[in-house]
Parts: C-alpha cells; structure tokens; sequence
C-alpha cells in the first residue's frame, strides 16, 4: 500500500485517562502505510493530561502538543487544532477529528479510509454506540428545510449521503479540509459541528456514514443539563446559557446563520417555554 499520512486532530481537558485510552484504542497495531501524527490541543489541564501527551509514544509518527487555556471549550480547541493543521500539515492525505471519549474498535482508521476510497467521498462520518449498542453520534439528516429538526442516520453497507454530522469521529481528505476552511468562531462549544456539516453540504462535497460502528461513545446524558425537568428553573436557566448548553448567542447564530431570521426567532424562544413550563 502507498503510505498515507493521517493528521489526528483532538482538545481536552482534565480527563488523562480518557484522552490516553482514546489514542491507544485509535493507534493500536496501525498497518505499516498508515503515518500518523496527532495534533493535541489541551485547554489548561491540571490532572498531567499535558505531560502524559508530550510523552505519548506514536509509532512511525508523532505528536504536537499546543497549550492554551480553559476558556477554549470543544469548538475553540478544534479551531486551533485545525489551524495549525492547515499551516503545518498541508501536505496530509487525510485529517481527522476525534473526541477524546470515543473508544475505537480495532481497525476503525483502515475503515474509514477505505470507505472513503471505495465512495471516492470527500468526508466519512464514524458513526459510533454507546455501552448498549444503541447509535450515539454520527452522520445527521435534515427532517425539516425550514426548522432545525435533525436525525441520526444508521451506519450501512450502503451509503446513505449525510446533510451534517457529529465531530466525535471525522475522517476528511486533505483537499476537502483545505477548501472547506475552519469552524466557524462565532461558537464557544458546541454547534461548530452541525454547522461544519452544512457548510460541507452547501458546497456540494460527498459525506457518508461508515458501513458499522468504529467505536463507543456515551451519549450526552440530560440528567444534571438544562433540559433536566427535575432541576428548578433558575437553576436549567444558567445551565441553558453556560458554554456547554444552548446559549442564545450561539443557538441565535446558527440557526440565522444555516435557516432564517423567524426560524431563528422560534427557536430562540422555545427553550425557554420548556423551561417555564417545566417540559
């Protein structure tokens, strides 16, 4: 096989061992082609994540740790990692963007880059269950042109073209990541990717799900979030505007953004009738 060089793009913060078992699952027993390098961006740990990633041996590759602080979230980390990507690692066949809670089974970067050959794809959604064998993340249909209303699609041997997708596992080529540019800034933590995934969509590129699942990943749980009915109102109300929740600004965005200006209206109110409601 011709070698084929794979940016890794991941951020954390302060969960070592997740992050760790994460890379080992992904980088365990690469075939010889496979040249990977891992682009980690660690936001202000304190529990030796930094260390345990300066020191982490890649075989036939390497890592490139950078160090930024707390304030960065999911959708900051990525940014920094993808722009470091697109200065340093231009010449890369493949990028590709993982959590750092995704345990991967074995082989799942050989079949990502072989569904992505075999489609001639331009991007390749690793479509992941949790500890049940219930899908958690993946690629994502619109249900609605002119609501934001949006369902997994189910991993298949035939490929289903997907409208946008979760990050948690994201294999691009490297002309695709070139052209399609970084996240969009206007996001602290979440929605970069859904809004990636349109963005992709509106240019036209080819993305689909894998032909099974590529790992574990626990879905987001709303026990303790703002969509928890057990928890007072105030209390889902800050839940709701803090960077891991809906906040408005970014959810307003988003919406404007890839919808429209009453769609955006609409679903910046909602959330807050479900509140008051206690729904």
């Amino acid at each position: 096989m011709e070698e084929t060089k794979v940016t890794i793009l991941l951020t954390c913060h302060e969960r070592k061992e997740q992050t760790k078992a994460c890379l080992n699952s992904l980088l365990c027993e690469l075939p010889g082609y496979i040249t990977p390098e891992v682009v980690a961006v660690d936001a202000g740990s304190r529990d030796g994540s930094r260390e345990m990633l300066e020191a982490y041996p890649v075989v036939n590759g390497s890592v490139k740790l950078i160090c930024r602080g707390p304030e960065l979230f999911w959708n900051g980390g990525m940014r920094v990692a993808m722009n470091y990507a697109a200065r340093y690692c231009s010449d890369s066949d493949y990028i590709l963007l993982v959590n750092d809670d995704v345990f991967f089974y074995p082989g799942a970067m050989e079949k990502l880059i072989r569904r992505q050959k075999q489609i001639k794809a331009d991007a390749v959604v690793g479509a992941t269950c949790d500890r049940t064998g219930a899908q958690s993340y993946g690629g994502v249909r619109l249900t609605s042109r002119f609501l934001a209303r949006f369902a997994l699609i189910p991993p298949s041997e035939e490929p289903e073209q997907c409208d946008t997708f979760n990050c948690n596992c994201l294999l691009l080529t490297g002309e695709c990541f070139l052209a399609c540019g970084n996240l969009d800034k206007a996001y602290v933590h979440s929605m970069g990717d859904y809004d990636y995934g349109l963005r992709l969509k509106r240019a036209g590129r080819i993305v689909v799900n894998t032909a099974g699942f590529i790992g574990e990943c626990d879905d987001n749980d709303s026990a303790g979030s703002w969509k928890d009915k057990s928890l007072p109102r105030k209390r889902r109300l800050e839940l709701k505007e803090g960077p891991k929740g809906l906040p408005r600004k970014d959810w307003f965005h988003f919406i404007c953004k890839n919808y429209s200006l009453p769609a955006a209206l609409y679903h910046s109110i909602t959330p807050y009738i479900r509140i008051i409601l206690g729904i």
